[in-house]
């Protein structure tokens, strides 16, 4: 009777351990599809506007929740050229997503949606950068909202949000400019 129960023992044992090892293949797998993306989506940017990644990651503890990834420019942007921006290229890396099949079940939803995109761009000083122009520093997406900041003129360590939008007005605003 007891080897019967230490052959069960071992079966469960045996078994749990193949599902555990299947679970995270199949983790692993969406984990590589996910920097495919990220990585081939960098690229593009860089040679399309000239944007260096800086970091690159997303949120997925059990599919693929978002993907973020942050650029930074040497350039200055008003609050509608960092508009113009974020959207273009929000949407593009929701294409490059999208298009890729080999993730598509992973995704928490698909098509995936721009509020599980994550770009956030940086428009570093150069020389003649003036604060008091309302120069975005920093444009990014939370919330389903576009928030464009700049350093705080008397603590540089800290922003001030310049303006914060709905992405869906965002987007409705670039799209009537492309659109004759």
């Amino acid at each position: 009777m007891k080897l019967k129960n230490i052959r069960n023992l071992i079966i469960i044992f045996i078994t749990a351990l193949n599902n555990a090892s299947a679970i995270k293949n199949e983790k692993d797998d969406y984990t590589l599809y996910a920097n495919e993306i990220i990585h081939s989506f960098a690229k593009q940017i860089k040679k399309e506007f000239g944007f260096n990644c800086e970091a690159s990651g997303g949120s997925m503890p059990y599919d693929v929740e978002e993907i973020s990834i942050k650029f930074s420019t040497n350039r200055q942007v008003s609050i509608d050229e960092a508009r113009e921006l974020e959207v273009k290229i929000t949407e593009k890396l929701v294409e490059f997503i999208n298009a890729h099949e080999k993730i598509r079940p992973f995704l928490r939803e698909y098509p995936f949606p721009a509020n599980r995109a994550d770009v956030m761009i940086r428009f570093y000083k150069t020389k003649n950068f003036n604060l008091s122009n309302n120069n975005v520093e920093l444009v990014f997406q939370a919330k389903n909202k576009i928030f464009y900041q700049a350093k705080k003129l008397n603590n540089p360590h800290l922003y001030d949000t310049l303006k914060e939008e709905p992405y869906e007005e965002a987007l409705k605003i670039v799209q009537n400019k492309t659109t004759p």
